[in-house]
């Protein structure tokens, strides 16, 4: 079998680096494609490729990533201690920033799944 890529990324950060992509998950429907790279989310249109928008909402990396069922929601999440809940329109609902230390970046990526269905 052969596969042929319909587009290849290369995410890079303001200062022209590759950064490393953590963590990636489709929409409900599947037309769009979330990826943590670096300290941004990016948002992919899955019929072409283009990059629909780059989210900032981290201070660090972005570790994880959870759609909700419904399609209405996702959330991100890090070692900066906080967890992002954006809208399906891609706009910033909710961030929480928790109050751990080291397990932190464990304990926010364990706990997007119970949040981003919240209502």
């Amino acid at each position: 079998m052969r596969v042929t890529p319909l587009w290849v990324e290369k995410v890079k950060d303001k200062d022209d680096q590759e950064q490393t992509i953590y963590d990636v998950c489709f929409n409900a429907d599947g037309s769009q494609l979330v990826v943590a790279a670096g300290s941004r989310v990016l948002v992919y249109n899955t019929l072409d490729g283009s990059l629909i928008q780059s989210l900032k909402g981290h201070k660090d990396l972005v570790y994880c990533l959870a759609y909700a069922k419904d399609g209405q929601r996702f959330a991100s999440g890090g070692p900066d201690k906080c967890v992002v809940i954006w809208k399906n329109t891609l706009e910033g609902l909710l961030k929480y920033t928790f109050q751990v230390g080291g397990i932190s970046i464990f304990l926010s990526c364990s706990v997007l799944f119970s949040l981003v269905t919240l209502r």
